[in-house]
């Protein structure tokens, strides 16, 4: 009895692959997701693209803060720029900017960019006074 349930559950599973994978009657073979839409479906060519979003990481540690942001690959060309109390990180390729507002001053002088591994660290030096250059782009090492 077990065996006949079991049989039966396999044979269902095993038939609803199979009609996901088929030819249609002109010979053309289709493959279908499993919500019932094919590929290639004339309804699914307006797919609008969804914008990238950075994903960043920001760490206080007290006279410094620091950002990890996931950028993607060596061959992006990325700006890091202050300008006043925002920080922007623009990618030059796809034309992506991503801004984080920032509750302190900048020391441009002391603070510094690094890209390893698709990740851009970015470490910001709080500024004391405004005695310094708070605002422009940071070079990246």
């Amino acid at each position: 009895m077990i065996d006949d349930e079991f049989e039966t559950v396999f044979r269902k599973l095993f038939e609803s692959l199979m009609n996901a994978m088929g030819q249609m009657p002109d010979g053309e073979t289709t493959v279908q997701y499993w919500t019932n839409s094919r590929i290639g479906d004339p309804g699914m060519t307006n797919i609008p693209e969804t914008e990238y979003e950075m994903q960043a990481e920001v760490i206080d540690l007290e006279d410094r803060v620091l950002f990890l942001v996931e950028v993607g690959n060596e061959n992006e060309i990325i700006d890091v720029k202050v300008e006043g109390r925002t920080l922007k990180v623009f990618n030059q390729v796809d034309g992506n900017e991503t801004i984080f507002d920032l509750d302190f001053d900048v020391d441009i002088e002391d603070s510094r960019t690094s890209w390893r591994n698709g990740i851009l660290e970015i470490e910001l030096k709080k500024a004391n006074d405004q005695e310094g250059p708070s605002e422009g782009y940071l070079k990246i090492d």
